[in-house]
């Protein structure tokens, strides 16, 4: 009898210490997308990943779909160079936006993707039809995609890694609230998701009663107008944003100087809703898109709001009011009040229950700030900015790194907004290339207030005394004495200053680098007790620069090397934090006097 011979055990693939922390980057990310959608209300379809399937003569796959009643997002995650693999996903991605009706056909029919069609027939078929579906591409990567790049795709939402960051915040707080903002990021019109795409009417409006302060009441400026009125939370949930630090939109043209939402204050606000059932007493802080609402007096009568803000025929006094307000998102930016609002947020806490009974029912007082239709954006983020300032600075201290934010919008021309600019050029090549934090989610890198403060602000001044150690008077542009006027806005001459000032920083720092042990140039931590790089480093050879030029001895990059050969031998750790001014010139002394 033939000896049975025992089935060999499966072998599982032994994976290098590269591999694996390459598989723990890659699920960590797809943990951090798939908690950001499940917090936000969709519904992860189950055995898409992996599957590769041929759509119109492609060979391709997909890694993830995600839908929020009719929001269909097909989802990509790369760890890898994001460049080369965008390309090789373009020509599948293009087939899909060439007809996405019959990509929706095809997912039906795939026997591959068969969860696609048990969601559809359970879920959407009977709420809606296939031209009311709204189909998006969300390509997410951890590394940073080039402008260049991006532009060789079309239709494509870009989840970068700080915004996933951002909505990872965001989405943990305040959960399916959150939906508003998010549809306006993935660019799905309010009127186009869910039971919205069936309303015939191009607008709705809701109306609210309130009243009307005119600017001889509140002593704003003329056509500034004030409009108070009650509002329940669900509503207003709906309509607002906050344009908070590090959230989504443009950096370089909107002012974020609002703080992420605190969860121990969110939780501490539902817990005393649930418990006391009893509205927050004082108002909220609102402006209002005067394009979106509408103004009735006592008898009905529409009251035209004009451009130069004056409404009807005149309002002098305190008048009441019916105000319609549209129901989109996005159009109530709150300035004072935010964690007022969010507490009342659709969350899955044990406080929902409750505050959901509250959510319909309890008015809000808001007061609303109407500018003038003929007022600049610019002017308008301007007036939001000081008042926020004002209101929170009665409240408590506002920190530095805020207080900058809001001048780099209002005060555009300032030391602050200057050393600002030149801080992210900074960031963005060079020695300090990503090296500086910029966004409140990163940890080990250089914080940039004290920089500004006290680093780059001396350097760059533009005063006429004591401008003899700055880089203003180093600046041989014979235009340059614009940036003194008190109402300038030659923003290209601001540019070419802050270039300059960034390239000869930028020059001395690549000889420091170029001299110092590589361990060296790094942020100090436990795991890298050599590393120097640190505020007080910084503004050390930032004042080692303020000395040169003061000397006449500012050169090039290859004389800084020769002159700080021996730099990697300075006990730099001799220096306190508060010291960086005894270090720039004891550097000074020891390698250039």
């Amino acid at each position: 009898m033939a000896k049975k011979t025992k089935p060999k055990k499966k072998t599982s693939k032994k994976y290098s210490p590269e591999e694996l922390a390459q598989r723990r980057e890659q699920s960590n990310q797809e943990k951090e997308i798939r908690d950001i959608m499940k917090n936000i209300g969709f519904q992860r379809l189950p055995y898409i990943d992996g599957k590769e399937f041929e759509f119109d003569g492609r060979i391709s796959e997909i890694d993830d779909i995600f839908i929020l009643e009719n929001v269909i997002l097909i989802t990509e995650y790369t760890i890898g160079t994001p460049g080369t693999h965008l390309l090789k996903k373009k020509i599948f991605y293009d087939k899909i936006f060439e007809d996405k009706k019959k990509f929706i056909e095809f997912l039906l029919s795939e026997e591959k993707l068969k969860s696609f069609k048990d969601y559809y027939e359970k879920n959407i078929s009977s709420k809606y039809s296939k031209n009311e579906l709204q189909l998006r591409i969300v390509y997410c990567s951890k590394k940073i995609i080039s402008a260049e790049h991006k532009r060789l795709v079309d239709n494509i939402v870009f989840f970068d890694y700080h915004i996933v960051q951002y909505f990872k915040s965001l989405t943990k707080t305040i959960k399916r609230s959150s939906k508003y903002e998010f549809m306006d990021f993935m660019h799905v019109p309010f009127d186009k998701f869910g039971i919205n795409v069936k309303n015939s009417s191009s607008t709705t409006t809701h109306t609210f009663t309130g009243n009307i302060l005119p600017e001889e009441k509140s002593k704003f400026e003329e056509g500034y107008k004030i409009v108070s009125f009650y509002i329940d939370a669900d509503s207003l949930l709906r309509r607002s944003y906050v344009l908070r630090q590090n959230g989504w939109k443009d950096i370089e043209n909107v002012g974020h100087y609002q703080r992420m939402l605190e969860n121990s204050k969110i939780n501490s606000m539902r817990k005393y809703l649930a418990d006391q059932k009893r509205v927050f007493i004082n108002n909220i802080i609102v402006t209002i898109q005067t394009d979106k609402i509408q103004l009735l007096d006592k008898d009905g009568n529409t009251l035209p709001i004009k451009d130069n803000g004056d409404i009807g025929d005149g309002i002098y006094e305190v008048s009441p009011t019916q105000i319609k307000i549209e129901d989109s998102c996005n159009i109530i930016g709150l300035i004072d009040g935010q964690h007022r609002t969010y507490a009342y947020h659709e969350g899955d806490d044990v406080y929902e229950k409750k505050i959901a009974e509250l959510r319909n029912v309890q008015n809000l007082l808001v007061t609303g700030i109407l500018f003038p239709k003929r007022e600049n954006e610019k002017k308008k983020l301007d007036f939001e900015a000081r008042l926020f300032l004002e209101i929170n600075n009665n409240q408590k201290t506002v920190p530095s790194h805020v207080v900058q934010e809001i001048q780099v919008m209002t005060d555009p021309f300032s030391n602050i907004a200057i050393g600002k600019k030149i801080l992210l050029k900074l960031n963005q090549s060079g020695p300090l290339s990503n090296l500086i934090e910029q966004y409140w989610y990163e940890k080990g890198k250089l914080k940039t207030a004290s920089v500004v403060s006290y680093g780059l602000r001396p350097l760059i001044k533009i005063e006429d005394i004591k401008s003899k150690d700055s880089l203003f008077h180093l600046w041989n542009d014979e235009s340059k004495n614009k940036l003194k006027l008190k109402n300038t806005d030659d923003f290209d001459l601001l540019n070419s200053y802050i270039e300059f000032s960034a390239e000869k920083i930028r020059d001395l720092l690549i000889a420091f680098k170029s001299n110092l042990d590589t361990k060296k140039w790094a942020t100090y931590s436990p795991s890298l007790p050599d590393g120097l790089l640190s505020v007080s480093f910084i503004n050390g050879i930032l004042n080692v620069l303020r000395l040169l030029i003061e000397n006449n001895k500012v050169s090039d990059i290859m004389t800084y090397k020769k002159k700080l050969e021996e730099i990697n031998n300075f006990n730099f750790k001799q220096f306190k934090s508060s010291q960086y001014r005894k270090l720039g010139e004891k550097i000074y002394k020891d390698y250039f006097n």
